[in-house]
């Protein structure tokens, strides 16, 4: 009973912003085009309703959180809101899978679409999807670097989820933190828009695409993505900001209110990142320029803005996957598995689990080829502990398994298996787009199947552990 209160308390706030920030400025464009929107005006008004008798009710009630407390509420609330956020879809007549994966697809920011005519849309149906994606991306970093601490034992939660950065990166005060990262969301959106705008893009179209550009979202307002633009300036923007908010936002922090880039250059795992970023670029670079006979513009062009869209988890394409060969499409896709930084609104693996895992396979290789000398695996500068490296094997060994139930369960509904390992990479790692029969859309997926994607977009967004563990009986007693 307890846990209920402390859910509905969570789900107060959580309502207000969702009603205020993604349903009401799309009910406002809706009141100037055909007439208000019956499905955003009844979600908004619940939400400002709930979220007032919240506020009179509960909010002054002091609650003691529990690590329990903090999965249930996170789950529940990424669910909960995700089917609220489908009934726009469903009174414009989609289907109820339908609108289920595009609201999961927008709040988890992962991009995949089963829409094949955007066009089709109205204007302010399309702000509703961009807006998902945004809030998504802000909800992210709130919840995994100031709520989730709070419920969970503090600091401890956080500074495992940044690498052992956290105690450096952030305020003490995780309202304050809150607040600090807000802020810094907001900044980077609004200048994105600016550059999108100065770059020549309307102002509706630069401030839609800002929402899933600093996301990490992917969602357009076009059926041929970002590529509809073909500018040179669009794309060079878009490539800085994906990159911006693939970084750990405490090291952003830190650069901004210490004024100074150290920080990123101190830290392995953001020139891990990097790293890897040069390097896929040049792979997909050559093979487009040798393999598929690209021009070296266009080998250039597609190279780096395919390669850092998709290693991101970002998911923006520039002409469909599939019109890429199968070759580079398929590396990238393989690489997006590592994903973006800790503290990031990216998705996959992150990156410091992959660079910890190769810390520590370079260690053991030292040590086979010298048994006596003394190795000692640090991350930036600190000595990676027994319980960080044992975390990270069982997530990758999770990540896999998940991985590869979901792929089953696609091929077992005769998915191609080309097809089902793009779209299943797409949505547990939060990338969007597929290849195969997925390159342009989802549409052609069964209900089922679209629901079983909408699962893992949900559990690759939750990080697994926060998932698996409500499977567990013995979490539920008390």
């Amino acid at each position: 009973m307890n846990t209920s209160l402390k859910l509905l308390r969570f789900l107060g706030p959580t309502l207000l912003f969702f009603g205020t920030f993604v349903v009401l400025p799309p009910l406002v464009m809706s009141h100037f085009g055909s007439g208000l929107d019956g499905s955003l005006l009844i979600i908004w008004l619940i939400s400002i309703i709930y979220a007032v008798i919240i506020a009179l009710t509960l909010r002054r009630r002091k609650f003691s959180y529990t690590p329990k407390d903090g999965f249930i509420i996170t789950f529940v609330a990424w669910v909960f809101v995700s089917l609220i956020a489908a009934f726009p879809f469903m009174g414009s007549g989609f289907s109820f899978s339908d609108s289920v994966f595009e609201a999961v697809s927008g709040l988890t920011t992962t991009g995949s679409t089963s829409i094949s005519n955007l066009s089709e849309l109205p204007n302010y149906l399309l702000l509703y999807r961009q807006l998902l994606q945004w809030a998504g991306g802000v909800g992210l970093v709130i919840v995994v670097l100031a709520i989730i601490p709070a419920v969970s034992g503090g600091m401890k939660v956080l500074q495992a989820e940044t690498a052992g950065f956290a105690d450096k990166s952030f305020s003490p005060r995780l309202r304050e933190t809150a607040r600090s990262l807000l802020r810094f969301y907001l900044l980077i959106t609004f200048m994105c828009a600016l550059a999108y705008w100065l770059a020549g893009m309307t102002f509706f179209e630069a401030a839609t695409h800002s929402f899933s550009t600093v996301s990490i979202g992917g969602f357009s307002i076009y059926n041929e993505n970002i590529g509809y633009f073909n500018s040179f300036q669009i794309e060079l923007i878009a490539i800085i900001f994906m990159l911006i908010s693939a970084t750990n936002f405490g090291l952003h922090f830190l650069a901004l209110t210490k004024r100074s880039i150290r920080y990123h250059l101190n830290n392995d795992e953001f020139k891990f990142f990097l790293l890897v970023i040069f390097l896929s670029v040049l792979v997909s670079t050559l093979t487009l320029l040798f393999k598929e006979g690209f021009s070296v513009n266009d080998s250039l062009r597609f190279g780096v803005f395919q390669t850092v869209s998709i290693v991101t988890t970002t998911g923006y394409t520039l002409e469909p996957l599939s019109s890429l060969g199968n070759t580079m499409p398929f590396f990238i896709f393989i690489v997006a598995f590592i994903g973006a930084c800790s503290g990031s609104v990216g998705g996959g693996m992150k990156s410091w689990r992959i660079l910890t895992l190769l810390k520590i396979g370079f260690s053991n290789i030292t040590k086979i080829m010298h048994p006596n000398a003394v190795s000692t695996t640090k991350m930036n500068g600190e000595k990676i502990s027994s319980t960080q490296i044992e975390a990270v094997f069982s997530f990758i060994a999770i990540y896999i398994t998940f991985f590869l139930l979901f792929l089953f369960v696609l091929i077992f509904q005769n998915v191609d298996f080309y097809s089902a390992f793009s779209g299943t990479a797409a949505a547990i790692n939060n990338l969007g787009p597929g290849l195969g029969q997925f390159a342009e859309n989802y549409s052609s997926l069964s209900d089922s199947a679209k629901l079983t994607l909408a699962g893992a977009m949900i559990v690759g967004r939750l990080e697994l552990f926060g998932v698996l563990i409500l499977l567990f009986p013995s979490y539920w007693k008390s």
